[in-house]
């Protein structure tokens, strides 16, 4: 009986020890496994990459130097669209963000900070936090005369330099030297676009630049801004008439309107509206505008518009606090007569900005 229990005891502990030993071994195991797997989950996630110098615009947006950027300011490496570029890819409007982040499609001269650089030789940068292999990589410049506040088209780039890829993967990081152009001068933007092998996606990097090359002249701007249309008058009084027009557009910008009465000059207007005053009652007037660009450049005339002032014995009615007033309209508020300078609705004579005492 005793050697009987001893052998079972025997048995029991060894197959404790087992099962510690199982137990030992299959813990570390299960790290690791879990290790790996977070890795490899953490590879899948980690989006792809970007141009870190000359710091490119989600870059920027990362570093908290471009704001109103959205998501991207958190995944600046994330810019990805199909491939083709420039006669495929995300297409016209949608470049910058590669068709999948629109707030980095927003496009005005003043939108986005820029990088200073000068002509010639320049490094470029790319980080890859995932290294996909890697067909090409293309690197583009806005052509001269682009304007800068139009979204980016396909049409606005010319091609810098192409480096092949060889289908292998690339480091971590990747640089080239382009020649960028000595025959121009400002606010370009250059773009890079790296082309995966084994996906039918790019990765899109547009960089911001402000270009400097001080040894050429800037190219001579001879392209004269679209003609003004639309010309009306929103209000009228006895001795004012207040005009508005749509906007011209330019291929580099439009810099004033010149406003014109009965054929003469009166003034530049630097918007898109203007209160004309100083005019007799009663009397017509006729108007044309013109666009006018920085070099100097201007357009033909407006079709002319005709408006006649308000005759000086016009009844001045009553300020109501439901209607809508627009500039030039006058109003009696308590014996005295106001003139609203702007659009205004429940705002009182003699109290707000927006009336002026006549």
């Amino acid at each position: 009986m005793l050697t009987r229990l001893k052998r079972q005891f025997t048995k029991s502990r060894e197959g404790t020890n087992t099962s510690k030993r199982a137990r030992r071994i299959a813990t570390p195991l299960a790290l690791v496994c879990g290790i790996i797997g977070s890795l490899a989950f953490a590879g899948l996630a980690s989006a792809h990459g970007y141009v870190e110098g000359p710091k490119s615009r989600t870059l920027l947006c990362n570093q908290g130097v471009n704001t109103g950027c959205g998501p991207i300011q958190f995944e600046p490496q994330s810019v990805e669209g199909l491939k083709g570029f420039p006669n495929g890819g995300p297409g016209d409007g949608n470049i910058a963000g590669g068709g999948h982040y629109p707030e980095l499609d927003v496009q005005t001269a003043d939108r986005w900070k820029k990088v200073d650089i000068n002509g010639g030789k320049n490094t470029f940068t790319w980080y890859h936090s995932a290294r996909h292999a890697t067909s090409k990589w293309e690197y583009y410049i806005t052509k001269v005369g682009w304007n800068p506040n139009q979204p980016l088209k396909g049409s606005d780039f010319e091609l810098l330099a192409t480096f092949s890829g060889g289908g292998q993967q690339p480091a971590q990081r990747v640089s080239h030297d382009v020649n960028v152009p000595t025959d121009r001068s400002g606010y370009y933007i250059i773009l890079s676009v790296w082309e995966v092998a084994d996906t039918v996606n790019s990765f899109y990097q547009v960089i911001d630049v402000n270009l400097k090359n001080s040894n050429t002249n800037p190219p001579t701007d001879l392209i004269a801004p679209s003609v003004p249309t639309g010309v009306a008058s929103s209000a009228q009084t006895a001795n004012s008439v207040t005009l508005n027009w749509s906007a011209s557009t330019d291929n580099v910008g439009v810099h004033h309107y010149e406003l014109l009465r009965n054929g003469v000059k009166v003034t530049d207007v630097t918007g898109t509206t203007y209160t004309d005053s100083g005019l007799l009652a009663d009397t017509s007037y006729t108007y044309n505008v013109k666009a006018v660009d920085a070099a100097g450049n201007a357009s033909a005339q407006s079709t002319a518009f005709t408006v006649k002032t308000k005759t000086s014995s016009t009844t001045i009615e009553a300020w109501s606090a439901t209607k809508v007033y627009v500039a030039g309209n006058q109003v009696t508020y308590q014996g005295v007569t106001y003139e609203a300078k702007w659009w205004t609705q429940g705002e009182t004579p003699g109290t707000a900005d927006v009336w002026k005492k006549i």
